[in-house]
């Protein structure tokens, strides 16, 4: 996994716990002993102890990758939400039966059909 998404996806999880943070460093992102919180002068030693909980803690994995990908702008909630309404329309039934976790998944996976589509137009025209 890319050291950019998994600075983004730690830094977001340690701002989410409320613990003020200046940025994190990722060195090796396969080592987490490599990784760092900066904090700011606010910081409790309570709140630096949660933060390294964190650390140790976060998941990584392609699916909080992808998640990540897509949580910020408004442009990317766009593209998920027609995403979603591709996957709806192929059986709306079936969509309807669909737990949330699932129906995140379905528009994820075609997310990642976008991607792919996407990047190819990039780099053929």
């Amino acid at each position: 996994m890319a050291t950019t998404w998994v600075a983004c996806l730690v830094d977001r999880a340690v701002r989410a716990a409320g613990i003020p943070i200046d940025g994190v460093s990722i060195g090796d992102p396969a080592n987490r002993a490599t990784w760092r919180v900066d904090f700011t002068p606010a910081a409790t030693p309570a709140q630096r102890t949660q933060a390294a909980t964190i650390l140790t803690t976060v998941v990584v994995d392609d699916a909080a990758q992808r998640q990540e990908q897509y949580a910020g702008s408004s442009r990317q909630k766009d593209v998920l939400a027609t995403l979603a309404m591709i996957v709806r329309a192929r059986g709306i039934p079936a969509w309807n039966a669909l737990t949330t976790p699932q129906k995140v998944a379905a528009t994820l996976a075609e997310a990642d059909v976008w991607i792919t589509i996407r990047d190819f137009l990039e780099t053929t025209t």
